[in-house]
């Protein structure tokens, strides 16, 4: 594939390095011109000095003739610009770094699909390494405010039997037991064992995490 990267920052750096090794053809753009001298030095790909957001510096990178383009500036409104041109013009593949929790529903009005939180996927991390052993946070929504959570059901779990879609202000999504997955509906009953998924919000995961564990 050919690739253009825009932002020669830690995110777009590895990002080329990877790609580079995958054997795909990467363009990356970036406008400080000592940083740009050094990432040329360290990787095989293309390096352009320039500010990614100009249509002539994109155009000399070959967006016109691109498979994908990745916005990975550390600036949501540059970010913004790139994907509005690579939308123009019809380049098949759009993925943008989104920094502000917030912004990325701009994002997506734009009709940009492929939206990367960074601060987002560092918070779930974060939680993930301080929630206890069977649960962990698979994504957050809306800015944080609500959670989709995998949890595995222990036998003193208070929610195992119960039936249906809803446990304790939370909705049930899935269900991976015994290498299989069911879908949740309102006649589906939990067993300890179960992996579950739950969408629920911020302000309830507490209550629902108790109620799991059986606490």
């Amino acid at each position: 594939m050919k690739i253009i990267v825009a932002g020669g920052g830690n995110v777009g750096v590895n990002l080329t390095k990877v790609l580079s090794k995958e054997k795909h053809k990467v363009t990356l753009i970036e406008k400080d011109t000592e940083i740009a001298k050094e990432i040329a030095l360290d990787t095989d790909a293309l390096v352009l000095k320039g500010d990614a957001s100009n249509m002539v510096m994109l155009e000399d990178a070959g967006i016109e003739k691109c498979d994908a383009i990745v916005a990975a500036t550390q600036d949501d409104k540059t970010n913004m610009m790139i994907c509005e041109i690579a939308k123009s013009i019809g380049v098949p593949r759009i993925v943008a770094r989104v920094n502000e929790p917030g912004n990325e529903e701009l994002f997506v009005k734009l009709g940009i699909q492929s939206i990367i939180p960074i601060t987002q996927i560092a918070i779930t991390s974060i939680t993930n390494v301080l929630l206890g052993a069977g649960e962990r946070v698979v994504a957050q929504i809306s800015d944080g405010k609500a959670q989709i959570l995998e949890l595995v059901i222990p036998e003193t779990s208070d929610v195992v039997n119960s039936v249906g879609t809803r446990v304790s202000g939370a909705l049930l999504g899935c269900i991976y037991r015994n290498g299989t997955v069911i879908i949740a509906d309102k006649d589906t009953c939990l067993e300890s064992g179960d992996v579950a998924l739950f969408i629920t919000k911020t302000e309830t995961m507490p209550r629902l995490l108790k109620l799991v564990k059986g606490e």
